[in-house]
């Protein structure tokens, strides 16, 4: 069982209230510019008119550093994927050591996994992943990928609430996730409330307000982490939850993960697949089981999962921003909704707490109707392995 909510100390009591919440994205019109005319009584009338003068350049945006680390961000995504390759890496190792032993054995690809949406994205697997897999004789399809989603993590605790309930994810069901998908994925093997684990997202998001996103937001993340998930984390996510990560050296690639050898090492595998360079911490890269790693949204926002068919949830409208394939997002609902750009903010920047509690109800709506279109007598079955 998780730890109850109230082991985990809340830093400041003073609540955030604001019932007057439009999630209506606002445009602000510039100014209209003015221009004044002298007349001169000794001025010829047949002079010429003069041109009007040219039109003031416009004021350039303020973005913060959370928001223009997430632009920059999302252009190295871009070339990440556009340079993957369909090249087949079985065999080879991920730290070149020659002795052979067994734990070095498992440290090697043993599988090369390639996204049915993104056929050019290639993941990679060490074998000691692939067993861990196998060892699961019965899986429940579809499995359930979440997106990266920054803070807006509490859309995807939402959309999870409503999956649980009505029986799309089982105890049996895979997960996959990146970032801040691979978090919420913890969470839903952990066996947690999802209304808990939302009180533990507005401890983090009133830490952050309070003191600031930049630099120090994986400490605060690892703290709560730590307190929220049950000792034995690690063993319900075995097999079942694939982490997504991304290996910067020698070459970008994405490496799924889902066998976990503590709680503090899933803990470690949720956090480098946040990383954000130089957001989560004062550094470019992490260091995860001896490789130099980075945010796993990098190279795909939503990994498959071990089950045949894969569900994805994307806390993004997703044809807005060009995904195809995706099951559940803002676009089953997209009437009074919050454009991509304030939701990229709320993204980097912790939102107040009533939009973190409308993000959840909206998760929940957007999920109960994509099961409209997919009940789960028609969609929902066991696959036995082995």
């Amino acid at each position: 069982m998780a730890p109850p909510l109230s082991s985990i100390s809340r830093p400041f009591s003073s609540p955030i209230t604001n019932p007057n919440l439009n999630f209506t994205h606002r445009y602000t019109l510039p100014l209209r510019t003015q221009t004044l005319r002298f007349t001169s009584n000794s001025s010829s009338s047949s002079s010429p008119p003069q041109p009007p003068p040219p039109p003031p350049d416009p004021i350039p945006e303020k973005k913060s550093f959370a928001v223009a680390t997430g632009d920059l961000l999302l252009g190295l995504a871009a070339r990440l994927i556009s340079r993957s390759s369909k090249k087949s890496s079985n065999g080879v190792a991920m730290f070149e050591n020659r002795s052979g032993t067994k734990s070095e054995y498992e440290e090697r690809i043993g599988a090369v996994v390639e996204d049915e949406i993104q056929p050019d994205v290639v993941w990679e697997q060490r074998i000691k992943d692939v067993k861990a897999e196998r060892e699961r004789r019965v899986v429940t399809s579809p499995g359930f990928s979440f997106s990266a989603a920054g803070l807006l993590f509490p859309y995807h605790l939402g959309v999870a609430k409503f999956l649980i309930e009505h029986s799309y994810i089982k105890e049996t069901t895979p997960l996959a996730g990146a970032s801040a998908g691979a978090i919420v994925c913890a969470v839903i093997a952990s066996g947690a409330s999802m209304k808990e684990a939302l009180e533990a997202t507005k401890l983090l998001a009133e830490d952050c307000r309070s003191r600031g996103t930049a630099f120090r937001l994986g400490a605060v993340l690892r703290e709560v982490l730590e307190k929220f998930l049950p000792d034995d984390v690690h063993i319900r996510c075995n097999g079942r939850v694939r982490v997504a990560v991304t290996q910067v050296f020698w070459r970008p690639r994405g490496l799924l993960v889902d066998q976990f050898d503590s709680k503090d090492d899933l803990i470690n595998a949720v956090f480098t697949s946040s990383f954000i360079p130089g957001y989560l911490a004062p550094r470019p890269v992490t260091v995860f089981r001896n490789r130099l790693c980075i945010d796993g949204g990098l190279t795909l926002f939503m990994p498959p999962t071990s089950a045949s068919q894969t569900v994805r949830v994307c806390a993004f409208p997703a044809t807005r921003l060009g995904f195809e394939g995706i099951g559940i997002s803002p676009d089953c609902n997209p009437e009074n909704r919050a454009g991509p750009r304030e939701l990229f903010n709320w993204a980097l920047e912790p939102a107040e707490d009533y939009i973190l509690d409308r993000l959840f109800d909206l998760g929940y709506q957007d999920a109960a109707v994509w099961a409209k279109d997919n009940p789960v007598e028609k969609l929902v079955e066991d696959e036995r392995l082995g």
